[in-house]
């Protein structure tokens, strides 16, 4: 009889390790270097030598439909940002995401472009800027560092913030663009044979008092 009982635990044990069907995640319908040609080139973009490379991800719906557009690393130029996100948003097509039992369900996608200037120039990448912010407490809700995209006015002062990831907290993430409005130094390097950046992507990061 215990040869009877190892073999009936073993074939419970193997029944309990059998794994789910995996998710598949969003797949663009066509190559996603076809949904931006070069006639997209934002007006008069290249002529003021704004290039670079812009990292993104999309929200697509359970329909296959892209419904947001966050910038994961800025090209270093606001509008070329807002151009690529503009155009994604309008030409990008999928077939939905779908879970383990194969129903279509809302998901992510993450890909770069390159804006490149005919000469060839290779834009640098515009370095992140961590910051650290010191809070009585952190909040409910409060799971990661929130990933911000600030823009500079000509005289290098941030006059515009956006959240591109989250905290998981509204309140905190209101707060981190105030933060960022108040201490993110402006971009002082320009690429070679182009502009100088205005955009830069900041990381907060927030702490509990005394939690060191």
């Amino acid at each position: 009889m215990v040869p009877s009982l190892l073999l009936a635990l073993v074939l419970l044990q193997a029944t309990g390790e059998a794994k789910a069907p995996a998710a598949t995640p969003p797949t663009p319908k066509e190559p996603p270097g076809r949904w931006v040609t070069n006639d997209d080139y934002p007006p008069n973009a290249a002529e003021n030598g704004l290039y670079g490379t812009v990292h993104f991800t999309l929200v697509i719906d359970a329909n296959g439909k892209p419904e947001s557009c966050h910038i994961t690393w800025t090209s270093g130029f606001a509008k070329l940002d807002q151009y690529s996100c503009a155009i994604f948003l309008k030409r990008a097509k999928f077939d939905p995401a779908r879970d383990g039992n194969g129903q279509p369900m809302r998901a992510t996608y993450s890909n770069k472009f390159m804006w490149d200037l005919a000469d060839g120039s290779k834009a640098q990448i515009v370095p992140a800027i961590d910051l650290l912010v010191e809070i009585t407490k952190l909040p409910r809700g409060y799971a990661r560092p929130v990933l911000t995209r600030v823009h500079f006015a000509n005289m290098g002062k941030p006059d515009a913030c956006r959240v591109e990831a989250g905290s998981g907290n509204a309140a905190i993430d209101k707060l981190a663009c105030e933060q960022v409005m108040i201490q993110a130094p402006a971009p002082t390097e320009r690429f070679s044979g182009g502009a100088r950046p205005d955009t830069r992507m900041v990381l907060v990061t927030f702490e509990a008092t005394g939690a060191k």
